[in-house]
């Protein structure tokens, strides 16, 4: 289940992948905002992935992760994904981290943009959500680029390195996505 957009492709996840995630959410400016932290080693990467890889398999998924690489060198860039609710709320959460490296150029706006598209045109979801801790001002400004709305505050919801962080709850409609 491979996506693509103008200058990238997004793989599928796979074992292969470690390495680079590891490496990816290893920068303390990737950890800053991340309820992950700073993995301790490969293997509690590993354990962050393997729900997302074992899915993968099952009739009903659940999860998607993909990598983002870059379409021209194949050079890894970061991860995506989108988590689905219970069929009753035909819903799903978007997440995303790239190498600070990458940043600023316009490549997470490319990405939340083909998985929104994906969730919409191929899964057929209703809503999409994303959460943002209140003092990431970039994640914010992507979010709201691709029409997401913000709809409210979680109060120290986010166990983050520095301690309990707030939260936005940012969701985009099918009918929002197909107005724009």
């Amino acid at each position: 289940m491979n996506l693509s957009t103008k200058r990238l492709e997004l793989r599928e996840l796979s074992w292969k992948d470690l390495s680079d995630i590891h490496r990816m959410n290893s920068y303390p400016e990737v950890a800053e905002f991340n309820t992950i932290g700073i993995p301790m080693n490969l293997e509690t990467t590993k354990a962050l992935i393997q729900p997302i890889i074992e899915d993968q398999q099952k009739a009903m998924r659940k999860k998607y992760g993909w990598v983002a690489l870059l379409n021209d060198t194949g050079t890894f860039i970061g991860e995506v994904g989108i988590n689905l609710k219970s069929i009753k709320y035909n819903s799903g959460e978007i997440y995303y981290s790239l190498l600070p490296c990458y940043w600023g150029q316009g490549y997470a706006t490319e990405i939340v943009k083909g998985i929104l598209r994906f969730g919409f045109d191929t899964l057929g979801l209703h809503r999409i959500e994303a959460g943002v801790a209140t003092g990431n001002f970039s994640s914010i400004r992507v979010l709201e680029k691709v029409g997401m709305s913000k709809e409210g505050l979680h109060r120290q919801i986010l166990p983050l390195r520095e301690g309990w962080k707030d939260n936005f709850h940012y969701a985009i409609l099918e009918s929002d996505w197909k107005q724009s």
